[in-house]
């Protein structure tokens, strides 16, 4: 029997020039669990939303996002490194999938087929489960799946946010930090509508505060802070990372170090909203010095969680 593995992400842009961001925005926001809204009024909104100062903001931020990594962007970059790493370990064929970018699902599903690969694991790369982050790629490869004749065995992941095996990389990295030192530990999510999280992604706080409450059991620290980022508006899900930051300030921690298990891979959200943008808003405010943990990337640990992973979900 011949078995693979299919990591799949949402995506991000094929290059930060506006047209590319735009034409990102537009695939990313149309699809029906991002907006849930029927067809033409998410149409109306979704252009509404690109052809605005939107996407000329995002794409200088995708620019400085590329400059950091000497014109690429992140997430291809540690994509590439996984899936090498991961198929040296396994012995067997692994495969990137992106909604929104290259190499597309669709296309790693037909390769699949054509291979004939008969069990295929799929594992979203988001830790905690919600249907604009997991869902949207993992329905993406089972209906690819689905259009062929012969359908392989899948095997699927939801989440890992409880996982020892994750929650052993994340604490590895953070011990690479000497997070006895400052003054706090916050813990920095990927926020969703409120609306989202009413309807159909009930348990995404829970998921996110079980993740800190894990961590800090590991490295003996009773204290820690969740919020959440990259709020689009009031009506997403708080309390924002922010608005936390400046209590810390006025209670007298000015030295922090952030942790955001909701991203394995560094991205924008980890190395622009954070590592820049948060960092000047905190010590604009009076703090001394902002910290970010790097994302599991290319590490060891998390390599060896994935690998482990798919033996024995493969093995059943």
């Amino acid at each position: 029997m011949k078995t693979a593995l299919l990591l799949i992400y949402t995506g991000s842009p094929d290059h930060y020039r506006v047209w590319d961001v735009m034409k990102y925005l537009y695939r990313f926001l149309n699809d029906r669990r991002i907006i849930s809204l029927p067809r033409f009024f998410r149409f109306l909104i979704v252009c509404r939303s690109i052809f605005s100062i939107r996407s000329f903001i995002s794409s200088k931020r995708y620019k400085m996002l590329a400059d950091i990594y000497q014109g690429i962007f992140p997430l291809p970059f540690y994509c590439d490194f996984l899936k090498n790493r991961l198929q040296q370990e396994l012995n067997t064929e692994v495969f990137i999938g992106m909604c929104f970018g290259k190499p597309l699902i669709e296309d790693c599903v037909q390769t699949v087929v054509n291979r004939n690969i008969s069990r295929i694991m799929i594992m979203p790369m988001y830790p905690h489960y919600s249907s604009s982050a997991s869902g949207v790629p993992l329905e993406r490869a089972i209906k690819s799946l689905c259009k062929f004749p012969v359908i392989p065995e899948i095997v699927s992941v939801n989440s890992f946010f409880y996982e020892k095996g994750f929650i052993d990389a994340y604490v590895a990295r953070i011990r690479e930090y000497d997070y006895q030192s400052f003054d706090g530990l916050v813990f920095s999510y990927h926020s969703l509508p409120l609306a989202h999280v009413k309807k159909q992604d009930s348990k995404y706080p829970e998921e996110c505060a079980e993740t800190t409450r894990l961590i800090c059991n590991e490295l003996g620290i009773k204290t820690a802070v969740t919020c959440f980022q990259s709020q689009m508006s009031k009506k997403w899900l708080g309390p924002a990372t922010q608005s936390v930051l400046v209590e810390m300030i006025k209670n007298g921690k000015t030295r922090i170090l952030v942790v955001a298990p909701s991203f394995v891979s560094d991205c924008l959200e980890t190395e622009i909203e954070i590592n820049i943008e948060l960092k000047k808003f905190f010590t604009d405010n009076g703090g001394k010095e902002l910290q970010l943990v790097k994302s599991l990337n290319g590490h060891s640990a998390w390599i060896d969680f994935i690998a482990q992973k798919y033996r024995d979900l493969m093995r059943q």
